[in-house]
């Protein structure tokens, strides 16, 4: 990433939001490959893509979220 964008990014409140959905995509996505790995039905690979997806989302949320507190 430029520094341009990650200037942006750092000043814009919004930009906070696209980080926290892309960590969440990115959970729902290793959670899919995961069940599909693991040979899940869709009802445990569904859970699982929850599961990871709120964990990604939340772990970058706290990681801002603590950065702020300066």
């Amino acid at each position: 990433m430029t520094p341009v964008l990650k200037e942006k990014f750092r000043n814009d409140a919004k930009g906070r939001y696209v980080w926290y959905s892309l960590a969440a995509i990115a959970g729902a996505n290793a959670g899919f490959m995961l069940g599909m790995l693991g040979a899940l039905n869709w009802q445990e690979s569904l859970i699982l893509m929850f599961a990871l997806a709120a964990l990604a989302g939340g772990a970058v949320f706290t990681f801002f979220e603590m950065r702020s507190l300066n």
